[in-house]
């Protein structure tokens, strides 16, 4: 018998919002702990503050997804710091209504996210369960995955 193993990992990149909020938040905290050495030490208080909320804020968006496909069963993990792993998504592929290439809009399905954030990544639509699930897939599971359903 020939067992069929994939298994994958995604890390998630910043988008251009949290990137503006990380680039503000290490400028006000660096203008702060400076406006304290020179002019009010009041301001390293804000300085110390900012800084803790930054270093905790920009911790929790340090996270990989692993895709994990072991004969019809697919699990989808979150991968925190590469610390802590926690199962987020499971199903078995005969649960699987579609593929689809692109993100897919279906009224009345809830969809959840599981990519990298990045704009131009190949990015796949499962619809499971009544479930639209988007997933960065490669092209072994999807060369599988095209014995079963017809993909785009």
């Amino acid at each position: 018998m020939r067992d069929v193993v994939f298994e994958w990992y995604v890390p998630y990149t910043l988008n251009r919002r949290q990137q503006l909020i990380k680039a503000l938040t290490v400028s006000a905290a660096l203008v702060f702990f400076v406006d304290a050495v020179f002019f009010a030490a009041a301001m390293l208080f804000l300085s110390l503050i900012l800084a803790v909320a930054g270093f905790f804020l920009f911790r929790s968006w340090k996270y990989e997804y692993e895709y994990v496909y072991v004969n019809g069963d697919f699990t989808i993990s979150k991968i925190i710091r590469k610390a802590k792993r926690k199962d987020v998504y499971h199903a078995f592929r005969p649960d699987f209504q579609e593929i689809a290439p692109g993100r897919k809009k279906i009224p009345g399905c809830r969809s959840r996210d599981f990519t990298s954030g990045r704009e131009k990544a190949p990015v796949y639509t499962i619809r499971c369960r009544g479930e639209l699930i988007y997933i960065e897939a490669e092209e072994d599971f999807i060369a599988e995955m095209k014995k079963y359903y017809s993909i785009g």
